[in-house]
């Protein structure tokens, strides 16, 4: 049966449901070819950016350029299969949503995908309505979990910080950020040894992408970087093409 007709997907032209009021970066890998078209063109009709790759072996090289905020796994891939590009993924961006798709239902694979650590785990055939409504419950999700202000003052190393009054502490010291140092910051405290990927910086604080948008944050990083320096435990580390990390020495 082809394709088009076992996930019923969308061509150009027409009308999909619009289910998705957040977009996302998508890292789409599947290496059915006409599978994969049609997938693609049904996510960048939603609105979703989409990068699609048919070999495990070009996925790490393509995330490490950055940007990417979701990653759509098929499970069986020439290279490596999706399994070990989950744990993969997962080893450099611990908070990166991860969607299987896969024809494997058997019980034992779907522990498998999900301990390797995939979030969600879709079988082949699938409705496209479903895919999108999950792949928005994701988006979601993450969204949620970096607008979690947490305790009102953040804290690292020796550094205190207020985001409602944008005001940074030190035994000694303080500053008044600016909006957009503050707010960065934030992000940063808020996942202390983690990994914060630069496209969430971008959507969370400028609420746009672009060229610009990018340089204009590694301005600003520039300064947090700076300003940080007062302790000296504290350092903020720059993953290339990924995002940044803020970790305190003195907590290892």
């Amino acid at each position: 049966m082809p394709a088009a007709a076992r996930w019923r997907v969308f061509v150009p032209g027409s009308v999909p449901p619009r289910h998705m009021s957040l977009t996302a970066h998508i890292l789409l890998v599947e290496d059915d070819p006409s599978l994969g078209l049609l997938l693609h063109d049904l996510l960048r009709l939603e609105g979703h950016k989409v990068e699609l790759l048919r070999d495990g072996r070009e996925v790490m090289p393509a995330f490490a350029k950055g940007g990417f905020n979701l990653a759509v796994l098929d499970v069986m891939l020439p290279g490596k299969d999706g399994f070990e590009l989950a744990q993969e993924l997962r080893r450099v961006s611990p908070d990166l949503p991860i969607l299987m798709l896969t024809a494997r239902d058997r019980v034992e694979d779907r522990v498998r995908g999900l301990r390797a650590g995939a979030d969600d785990y879709v079988i082949k055939p699938f409705n496209n309505e479903e895919l999108l409504l999950r792949i928005q419950a994701l988006i979601k999700r993450t969204e949620r979990q970096a607008k979690d202000d947490g305790p009102r003052i953040l804290e690292v190393g020796m550094l205190r910080y207020d985001p409602e009054s944008y005001l940074l502490q030190w035994p000694g010291g303080e500053q008044h950020l600016t909006r957009k140092e503050g707010d960065v910051l934030k992000l940063l405290m808020q996942r202390i040894g983690r990994t914060t990927e630069r496209d969430l910086i971008t959507r969370m604080v400028w609420g746009e992408s672009g060229h610009f948008v990018g340089r204009s944050m590694d301005v600003y990083i520039a300064r947090l970087r700076k300003i940080l320096k007062v302790d000296p435990t504290v350092r903020l580390d720059t993953l290339h093409g990924v995002g940044f990390r803020l970790e305190c020495l003195a907590e290892d």
